[in-house]
């Protein structure tokens, strides 16, 4: 009789412990879920923030360029140094450049001149 308890036992502290590895992989995969999320939005939020500063850079005649400095600098103080949303910073710093590099002429076409 003890030992048909003890298989029991055995069998559902198994089983609670298969249960207990399933739910830890599930949390992992939902924080990991949770971080793309939050990655995912600070990208976002960082694209808005250049066609924000660029199109407020754009005068009747031109483009100001301290306007468009001016607003990415201002967005920049305002985004955190930690976490996901200080992925911002790369993507401000590098979509700025871009933007203020001008057009790249096609390879093509500056060969023909």
């Amino acid at each position: 009789m003890t030992n048909a308890v003890h298989a029991i036992d055995t069998t559902y502290i198994r089983r609670i412990q298969q249960q207990q590895i399933e739910l830890t992989l599930l949390r992992a995969e939902r924080d990991a879920a949770l971080q793309e999320r939050d990655l995912a939005r600070a990208r976002s939020e960082a694209t808005s923030t250049l066609l924000e500063a660029l199109l407020g850079g754009l005068r009747p005649y031109g483009f100001s360029r301290k306007r468009f400095l001016s607003a990415i600098r201002r967005a920049a103080r305002t985004v955190p140094d930690h976490g996901p949303a200080a992925l911002q910073h790369g993507i401000l710093f590098e979509g700025s450049n871009r933007i203020l590099a001008g057009p790249r002429r096609p390879v093509q076409a500056a060969a023909h001149r």
